[in-house]
């Protein structure tokens, strides 16, 4: 059966290289199950916090043929992954404050994974923080549009990394990224029109860091 996916998992699949996955908060199991029927993984792990969400996965696995290739596995975060177990993690769809404690819980217990992909839905900045206390570089950080909303997807490979605040707040490819000089210039007439009807320190901020990484974009 045909999965199609939307214009997020879309764009985190295409990120994914073949090996073996883990899918943390997998839903209904559909982007593992994309995966592997489109060769982009050779084995997936499809963990949730929800045994009705795992049934589903373990359904939509098993009526297409692939409950070989497909596991699940019910626990929190990567807790049900072990150690070098998966070669690319994905987690999409939480926020930024659960995705850097889930990876932060990963690097205490001393895990390794040769990649993440990540799509947070709120505070990406997190996310990214969390990254610089692991031997991972960001390749790849962008904006993209699903549903009328904004989501950030970040994939890493391992090796060192070296952010500034302003990449760490706004993407590690920010200066060069169409996406983010759109939606922060529209950001900042917005936030600026706001500013001059009502001061908040909060607000001013936030325009000073808009105008500055503006500054930084080529072309």
């Amino acid at each position: 059966m045909p999965i199609r996916l939307d214009e997020r998992l879309t764009r985190i699949a295409t990120l994914v290289d073949y090996g073996r996955v883990a899918d943390v908060g997998c839903d209904h199991g559909k982007l593992g199950y994309y995966l592997i029927g489109t060769d982009r993984a050779s084995s997936v792990i499809a963990t949730d916090i929800s045994e009705g969400s795992l049934k589903k996965a373990r359904e939509l696995a098993y009526d297409n043929g692939v409950a070989s290739l497909m596991q699940t596995r019910l626990g929190d975060g990567l807790v049900p992954v072990a150690d070098g177990e998966v070669d690319t993690v994905v987690i999409a769809g939480l926020g930024g404050d659960v995705i850097s404690g889930i990876l932060a819980h990963a690097r205490e217990d001393k895990k390794h994974f040769a990649h993440f992909v990540l799509s947070p839905n709120t505070h990406p900045e997190k996310v990214r923080r969390e990254l610089l206390s692991w031997s991972h570089k960001i390749v790849y950080d962008d904006i993209v549009e699903c549903g009328g909303k904004h989501y950030t997807v970040i994939k890493t490979q391992e090796g060192e990394e070296s952010l500034d605040e302003l990449q760490i707040l706004f993407g590690a490819f920010y200066a060069s990224s169409e996406n983010f000089a759109r939606l922060a210039k529209q950001e900042l007439e917005y936030k600026s029109e706001l500013l001059k009807k009502h001061w908040d320190k909060e607000l001013e901020s936030r325009v000073e860091l808009l105008k500055a990484a503006l500054a930084n974009v080529r072309g």
